[in-house]
């Protein structure tokens, strides 16, 4: 069994960008997506909720809005060059 974080990232990755930065509604399915797979997989929901934070729906929200600044970011050093 993978250690916690690793699934979570493997989880991550495959949720990918999904571009629903502004519907908070996709971000509490999300979290309850995860939550179900985590207990399906035999994680224990409550330590997967303490890794991100508290609130799994604000987790998603925070890395979504931190991949749209990069992403932005990339695309202003693009502009530039």
């Amino acid at each position: 069994m993978k250690l916690l974080h690793d699934w979570l990232d493997d989880q991550l990755e495959e949720l990918g960008q999904a571009g629903y930065e502004n519907d908070t509604s996709m971000f509490e399915k999300h979290a309850d997506l995860l939550r179900a797979q985590a207990a399906a997989d035999g994680y224990d929901v409550s330590e997967l909720n303490e890794l991100c934070g508290g609130d799994i729906a604000a987790f998603l929200r925070d890395r979504q809005a931190a991949m749209n600044e990069a992403d932005m970011a990339d695309k202003l050093a693009d502009d530039d060059a």
